[in-house]
């Protein structure tokens, strides 16, 4: 018998025919490259031992189990049967003698669901934003090495177990989907509490790919916030320049409307309002033009989004400054104009969206949206329409704080601390909740785009 060699390494430095500094349970070299470090037992064990009765099938049991196969129980669909075998891997023949076969193929068939979830749930942001990312999500989940990482994998299945569970109204369904995102809040606490693997984008995808998860299915009503803070932390420690390019901004456009959610919610003035964080917007569009990716809308999509990311920092000064106290050194008469310059930028981009959403259709740029041929004229105006629910709900807002901090300045010319009414005729009032005015139980399977697309405001709506 030819005996297998004793080399002391993980199998993945010896796959890779590199040094491996055999750091238990996980070597430094796997830790840096973001994989999971296989670990040190050998792949190969010989045992002189000879068959036994267990090691065979009975023919009747086999017949059975294809004869279930062939007529599946009433009340379980195909898809369903499907994600069982996908969520319990059981022993088989293929795995026994050629592991590949069976992986590869619930590999295949999970990359495909997850297509089926993003397309779902996220479908005018996919297709907005998808031409524009390398690798946009879909990409990074068939053909991304960084996918095969336990995490990601974790956060994948959490995803579409609950997706599937939904779909085929079935909560036992769902109630392992939330098993599974507990075993992927370990995995990220791991990863955010290792220095070297903080900051990744594992990390960060992980870390989106959970939030998203919590915000379709909440612990609590205010559970998201936990998530969406943490994740503002990650971004913030990378700085701005991180997210102009590649899977980074991928990560970035698909959380920065709900970080602006989140600051509207806790009246907060959010880092993505900050000079900094709005020129990344503008230097990525810059960059697609370059590419050749450039296009009017998404151009018209980011001056929107630049101009909301200001909305929750008018929001909180003006709240200071209508009950008395100071707001860092800023004015009324600063702030009122500060607003009212924002509020003509968006005024402008809504008559443009309105151009585009068939109102105006003679309008030029609309006839030569893209020329490369990613986005259709109907295409074009289902992403104008998402965009004028917040474009309309975040100049509401500017508009209810002018007019408080005009009834402001003549309270104030009387001598008295200003005692405004917040209720539902003043402004859109923050709830505790993402979901504004998607809170029923019928909410459409897309309510988290429609609120992507808002830019955040919708959650904010008052309704």
């Amino acid at each position: 018998m030819v005996g297998v060699p004793r080399n002391p390494s993980c199998r993945e430095c010896l796959q890779r025919r590199v040094k491996c500094d055999r750091t238990r349970p996980e070597c430094h070299r796997c830790q840096a490259r973001g994989v999971r470090c296989p670990g040190y037992r050998r792949a190969l064990k010989f045992y002189n031992q000879t068959t036994g009765h267990g090691d065979f099938t009975d023919a009747r049991e086999f017949d059975r189990q294809q004869d279930e196969k062939r007529n599946p129980r009433p009340g379980r669909s195909r898809s369903t049967d499907a994600l069982a075998l996908a969520l319990i891997r059981r022993p088989s023949f293929d795995d026994s003698l050629v592991p590949s076969l069976a992986g590869r193929a619930l590999d295949s068939q999970t990359k495909e669901v997850f297509e089926y979830v993003v397309r779902a749930t996220f479908p005018v942001t996919f297709s907005t934003f998808a031409p524009r990312l390398e690798p946009n999500w879909v990409d990074f989940i068939r053909y991304h090495q960084g996918a095969r990482t336990e995490s990601v994998e974790r956060a994948l299945r959490c995803l579409n177990t609950w997706y599937l569970g939904v779909k085929n109204k079935d909560p036992e369904i769902v109630g392992k989907s939330r098993y599974m995102y507990g075993g992927g809040l370990r995995c990220l606490a791991g990863l955010v509490a290792n220095p070297n693997t903080r900051t990744s984008d594992i990390t960060l995808a992980t870390a989106v790919m959970l939030a998203v998860f919590e915000m379709l299915d909440p612990v609590t009503p205010q559970s998201w916030l936990v998530h969406s803070r943490g994740i503002g932390q990650l971004l913030q420690e990378r700085g701005p320049r991180a997210y102009s390019s590649g899977f980074s901004r991928t990560i970035f456009v698909t959380i920065r409307s709900f970080m602006l959610a989140d600051a509207f919610v806790r009246e907060e003035a959010s880092f993505l309002g900050q000079p900094e964080w709005r020129a990344v917007n503008q230097e990525a569009t810059i960059l697609d033009d370059r590419n050749g990716k450039g296009n009017w809308i998404t151009k018209v999509v980011e001056e929107i989004f630049n101009e909301i990311s200001l909305g929750p920092g008018f929001l909180a000064q003006t709240t200071t400054l209508v009950k008395g106290r100071s707001a860092g050194g800023v004015s009324r008469e600063d702030l009122t104009c500060r607003i009212q310059h924002s509020r003509g930028i968006l005024r402008n981009l809504q008559r443009q969206l309105a151009s585009a959403a068939g109102l105006k259709t003679q309008l030029k740029e609309i006839k030569d949206i893209d020329k490369s041929g990613s986005y259709s004229l109907e295409h074009v105006r289902t992403i104008a329409g998402r965009c004028l629910q917040g474009l309309g709900a975040g100049l509401a807002l500017l508009d209810q704080l002018l007019v408080l901090l005009e009834a402001d300045k003549k309270r104030s010319g009387e001598g008295r601390v200003s005692e405004i009414s917040w209720g539902d005729d003043r402004i859109p009032q923050p709830a505790a909740t993402i979901e504004g005015p998607f809170s029923a139980a019928d909410r459409p399977m897309d309510w988290l785009d429609q609120i992507s697309m808002s830019m955040g405001t919708l959650a904010i709506s008052n309704t």
